[in-house]
């Protein structure tokens, strides 16, 4: 592994703080950048529609928004998310 050192304004210091494993979460989203720039328009498009589908089928299962939700959770501390991550494993 090479080190990179990046610099994080107040805000996204505190997100990346809140993550279990920064460097891991930050090495899995250079990867999605990179599969996103090998697929074709049409790939990226229905790739995009899923994500849509799958927004809109959890938007009318909650009672919540999408939105809403992806907030409250970047709200969790790691042993919330870690205990939320086990209660879902068990579904």
């Amino acid at each position: 592994m090479r080190q990179k050192l990046i610099t994080l304004c107040p805000v996204t210091w505190d997100l990346a703080s809140k993550k279990s494993n920064f460097s891991a979460w930050i090495r899995d989203k250079l990867r999605q950048e990179r599969n996103m720039r090998d697929l074709s328009p049409d790939d990226i498009q229905y790739q995009n529609q899923m994500k849509i589908n799958k927004h809109d089928e959890l938007e009318e299962i909650l009672p919540i928004s999408t939105r809403e939700l992806l907030f409250h959770l970047e709200q969790l501390s790691d042993s919330e998310m870690k205990f939320l991550v086990s209660i879902l494993k068990k579904v």
